[in-house]
């Protein structure tokens, strides 16, 4: 089943909206609300230290760890994300829990599902996500247009793109265009 055009999905509801057109086998939907925690170092902790107290492994810059339940994205060389779908995050040593703090109500995250999702963001993104490091990865953190996008996947079928939430509706709307100019072409 292909699914067209963009469906804005909150908790249950669906409803169809924009203008993607009917034979571009792409779709954007907006995920439930994540639980999304920012971890920053500070001179006693270290991010690897924290990585390894929650999930026994280090994190280097530019990778990506965990599932669905949890998952532990890291692109800066002091901070991390922790990305949750409504599961209890694990418990957190306390000498590193006042290194996180709750950034869910700054961001939007969006699932494009397709065959054809990376080729389509890479000819839009800075930075190619079709490169052998990338796709090995499968995380990256880009400008797709003049948005800042925080990309991952497990199936190359399926991307989720966590962006601002004061640019989610541009972003959709953005994402709408440049699908409209795919099909032209």
């Amino acid at each position: 089943m292909i699914l067209v055009g963009v469906a804005y999905v909150i908790d249950i509801e669906i409803t169809q909206g924009s203008s993607w057109p009917e034979s571009f086998a792409l779709s954007l939907t907006e995920a439930k609300p994540s639980e999304i925690l920012s971890a920053q170092s500070n001179n006693e902790h270290s991010i690897s230290k924290f990585c390894c107290s929650v999930l026994g492994e280090s994190l280097e810059l530019g990778e990506m760890s965990g599932g669905d339940t949890l998952r532990l994205i890291r692109h800066w060389p002091h901070k991390l994300y922790l990305i949750t779908d409504g599961t209890p995050l694990p418990k957190i040593e306390p000498r590193y829990a006042g290194l996180t703090t709750d950034i869910s109500d700054g961001y939007c995250k969006f699932c494009l599902a397709g065959e054809r999702s990376i080729a389509f963001l890479d000819q839009y993104c800075l930075l190619g996500l079709q490169q052998e490091i990338i796709l090995a990865t499968r995380t990256a953190k880009t400008m797709l247009g003049h948005y800042p996008v925080i990309i991952w996947w497990d199936d190359e079928a399926e991307l989720s793109l966590l962006v601002e939430r004061s640019l989610s509706q541009s972003f959709r709307d953005y994402l709408s265009v440049l699908a409209q100019r795919s099909c032209i072409e």
